[in-house]
C-alpha cells in the first residue's frame, strides 16, 4: 500500500507542472511579401547574341494557420499551411505593365527563438518556405530561404501577438529550354507577417 501511494505521489508530482507549460500553440497568420526579381534571357538561334534584361516584381498575400511546438520558453519550431495570391506585374512594353494573378499553397518550416521571458521580447526566425502553385500545375515546388526579426507581445499566458518583418531569397532558378537560355537570375522578398498566437 505504501508503495502504491508513493508511486501515485511521484506520478502526480511529475504531471502537475505540465499544465503550466505551453508546449503547443496555434496562430491565424497573415503574411505580405514584395518580391522583385530580375534575369537575363537569350533566344537560342537568334541572330542577336545580346541577352535581354527583365526586371519585374510580385505582390504576394498569404493567410492561413500556423502551429508551434515549444521546446522551452525560448525555443520553438513552427509550420503551417497558407493560401497565397501572387499578383505579378508583367512589362509588355517599356513603361507599360499588366497584372497577372496566380494562387497556390505555402508551407513554412521555421526554427524560432524568443530572446527574453518579458511580456514583450524580440523574436527571431530562420528556415524555409515551400510553395506549390495551383495556377501553374506543372511548376515545381518553389523553395525560399527565410529569416525574420520581430517582436512578440504576450497579453497573458494564453495569447500573444507576433509582428515580424521578414526577408527571403529564392533557391529556385528558371529552367533552360530549347528556345530560351536564362542567366543571372535574382529573386528575393521583403515582407511582414502577423500572427495571433494561442497557447494551450
Amino acid at each position: 500500500m505504501k508503495t502504491l501511494l508513493l508511486s501515485l505521489g511521484l506520478l502526480v508530482a511529475a504531471i502537475s507542472p505540465l499544465p503550466a507549460q505551453s508546449r503547443v500553440s496555434i496562430a491565424p497568420t497573415y503574411w505580405f511579401n514584395y518580391n522583385p526579381y530580375s534575369y537575363e534571357f537569350a533566344i537560342t538561334g537568334s541572330p542577336s547574341t545580346t541577352p535581354s534584361q527583365i526586371d519585374q516584381h510580385n505582390l504576394v498575400s498569404s493567410f492561413g494557420l500556423s502551429a508551434r511546438y515549444h521546446f522551452s520558453p525560448h525555443w520553438d519550431v513552427s509550420t503551417g499551411i497558407l493560401y497565397y495570391k501572387n499578383t505579378a506585374y508583367l512589362e509588355i512594353s517599356p513603361g507599360s505593365t499588366v497584372p497577372f494573378t496566380s494562387e497556390g499553397w505555402q508551407l513554412p518550416l521555421l526554427m524560432n527563438y524568443r530572446l527574453t521571458k518579458h511580456r514583450m521580447s524580440p523574436y527571431f526566425s530562420a528556415g524555409a518556405l515551400f510553395a506549390k502553385s495551383k495556377t501553374f500545375t506543372e511548376a515545381p515546388i518553389r523553395t525560399d530561404a527565410v529569416a525574420g526579426v520581430g517582436l512578440d507581445y504576450r497579453f497573458n499566458s494564453s495569447l500573444s501577438l507576433l509582428v515580424q518583418p521578414t526577408a527571403s531569397y529564392s533557391l529556385e532558378r528558371p529552367v533552360n529550354s530549347d528556345g530560351f537560355q536564362y542567366s543571372n537570375y535574382r529573386s528575393y522578398s521583403l515582407g511582414v507577417q502577423t500572427q495571433l498566437v494561442w497557447h494551450f
